[in-house]
């Protein structure tokens, strides 16, 4: 029983000693944001993977134990994740609710906050400094890793910002509708302007007169590029469109494809920017 008890004991002295704080964020970009800052520690887990809705996710027992397993929690907000409110106010980690974090620059559709904050690297670097600071509380072994982390980041996200400013100014991007108003973000930050959008909603499909409004503008302003979400049906808004002849860029603000990485993020919002300039 003696030695039983010992090697509990050793047990549980190691994983205090070891054992980091466990990151959980809901979506993808935050969990590449998240990753950057806790690189040579320990790894983030994600919540909603895949093709996951998160405006109406239905959560298996595996995803509720990765949200009752974490120490911190990150998510957006019930503005974007709204079947995970109950869940989350449920949980006994930190909880980081990204759009009510002290200096964002936020921006609104149709009068309501727009949770596409991460298309803003402002916005990503403001989510990351607090996450350092609560790391470093919360595990300050590792703490000057952590800050060393977000100083890369940091530094990092300024020279991405900064190449794909160049990038824009050297191919001026032609004119462009979208078909959701989710991308307002990194257009504000980069200089980009669509010219009309298909619907405020991405849950709402929008109706005749609105596709016949745009379709109109399409023409007169000689514009072809309609940049979608995944999952636009451009087939049928093609043949809604008729003679506007436009083609279509997808772009997923979700990053579903960017590998896991201490540079997910910026591989991100590169990958936006390139998706823009598919456009030309």
């Amino acid at each position: 029983m003696r030695r039983l008890i010992l090697i509990i004991s050793s047990i549980l002295l190691s994983h205090q000693v070891l054992g980091q704080p466990v990151v959980a964020t809901s979506i993808k970009p935050l969990q590449l944001i998240a990753v950057a800052i806790t690189a040579d520690v320990s790894d983030v887990t994600l919540v909603l993977e895949g093709n996951e809705d998160p405006h109406h996710p239905s959560l298996r027992p595996s995803q509720r134990r990765t949200m009752s397993d974490a120490d911190i929690f990150i998510w957006i907000g019930p503005a974007l994740e709204t079947g995970l409110e109950r869940v989350v106010s449920g949980l006994n980690a930190e909880v980081i609710t990204a759009m009510n974090l002290d200096g964002l620059h936020l921006m609104t559709i149709d009068d309501r906050p727009d949770p596409h904050l991460w298309l803003d690297t402002g916005n990503a670097l403001v989510l990351a400094t607090r996450l350092a600071e609560i790391l470093v509380e919360k595990d300050p072994d590792n703490g000057l890793q952590y800050k060393k982390n977000l100083a890369e980041f940091t530094a990092d996200l300024q020279m991405t910002e900064a190449a794909i400013r160049e990038h824009q100014n050297r191919n001026p991007m032609p004119g462009f509708v979208v078909y959701h108003n989710g991308y307002q973000y990194f257009e504000h930050q980069f200089g980009l302007t669509h010219s009309a959008s298909f619907t405020s909603n991405e849950e709402i499909a929008p109706g005749i007169r609105q596709i016949l409004g745009i379709k109109t503008i399409m023409l007169e302003e000689a514009i072809h590029c309609v940049i979608v979400n995944p999952s636009v049906n451009t087939r049928n808004l093609d043949n809604q469109l008729e003679q506007a002849e436009p083609f279509f860029v997808v772009i997923d603000v979700l990053g579903r494809d960017i590998p896991y990485g201490r540079r997910g993020y910026q591989e991100l919002m590169e990958t936006v920017e390139q998706d823009f300039a598919s456009c030309q």
